[in-house]
């Protein structure tokens, strides 16, 4: 089983539309699975000693151990008197609210949830089927991730409405903190946990890497918008879209997508409002948009299966067999 305690801002890399027309692939089947649910929150908020909430830990050590880090407090009765700390502050209360309103029917999610185990399950047999548990902790954490265990903080997806949101974060990245990108991120956590990294550490190889992930992203999850798979605005989708060719002749003329240096690859695959050095309206990691263009051209181009895909470990071959050159609209 594979684990990890997930930051929004590591996971939001390449998309290549706004569509939410689904995509088929015959490679892939849907296998039937049931994803349980536990609001534990809800039973949280309901407790009135850290007594009862120490116990209520007890009763749930993943959730104690994977989203609170209980290992970091000397007893368990330290970290259930801060978690009664939480749920009797009356700014925290509102944001239990909030959450309640925003998340009170979850089938949306389930059912993309659903959706994607299913296909995992199909392509890559023994994925597990996880549970989802929903907490508030006071915007302590956002979600923890793996194939038997899905925990999200949705006070952290409220969405545009809340009073209170994740604090120090961007405004470019907290438009991402809603209900509608949570099984996209998920999506392109599960599928990233497939894909190895290819044999050279170029810019080039890294916007690959990113390519594949969300190419596999958008087959598990094939009817979600490409648009919530990159956490971009419609707008924005519509820029790169349209500009496609202005941003591959910025690669190709300043001879950048052989560089190693750490600096370059920060600049057109990490974190930032926007690439200035292609346009002032270039949005971030707009390098994983345009490796996921070139995954998409090279399974059409080659009819490779995902599993070649992912098996394919030289990006190099990818790339000039994709025949990736866009054109001027």
């Amino acid at each position: 089983m594979r684990t990890v305690i997930i930051m929004i801002a590591a996971l939001l890399l390449g998309a290549c539309g706004t569509s939410s027309s689904c995509k088929t692939n015959p490679e892939i089947d849907q296998q039937t699975v049931s994803i349980p649910v536990h609001r534990l929150e809800r039973e949280l908020f309901q407790l009135s000693s850290a007594e009862e909430i120490e116990k209520l830990l007890a009763e749930n050590p993943s959730f104690a151990s994977y989203f609170l880090h209980a290992s970091e407090y000397p007893h368990d009765s330290i970290l259930a008197q801060k978690l009664h700390g939480i749920i009797t502050n009356e700014a925290i209360d509102t944001l239990y609210r909030e959450a309640q309103l925003a998340f009170e029917d979850l089938s949306p999610i389930t059912e993309d949830l659903e959706t994607l185990f299913g296909k995992m399950q199909s392509l890559f047999p023994g994925t597990g089927t996880p549970r989802l548990v929903t907490a508030v902790t006071g915007l302590y954490n956002d979600l923890f991730i793996s194939d038997s265990l899905i925990i999200v903080g949705i006070d952290f997806f409220i969405g545009d409405g809340a009073t209170f949101k994740p604090q120090n974060t961007p405004e470019y990245m907290l438009r991402r903190y809603d209900k509608e990108h949570l099984p996209a991120i998920i999506a392109k956590f599960m599928a990233g946990q497939k894909i190895q990294n290819g044999q050279k550490s170029t810019l080039l190889s890294e916007m690959i890497d990113f390519g594949k992930t969300y190419y596999l992203a958008s087959r598990l999850l094939p009817c979600t918008a490409d648009s919530l798979l990159l956490g971009y605005t419609p707008q924005e989708m519509t820029l790169i879209q349209e500009n496609e060719s202005v941003i591959w002749a910025n690669f190709v003329e300043n001879e950048i997508l052989y560089e190693t240096s750490h600096v370059t690859k920060r600049r057109f695959l990490g974190e930032r409002p926007n690439v200035y050095e292609i346009s002032q309206k270039c949005p971030g990691r707009i390098g994983a948009w345009v490796g996921w263009r070139i995954v998409e051209q090279y399974m059409e181009r080659t009819n490779a299966t995902i599993k070649e895909l992912i098996a394919e470990r030289d990006n190099e071959k990818i790339f000039m067999q994709s025949g990736y050159k866009p054109l001027s609209r």
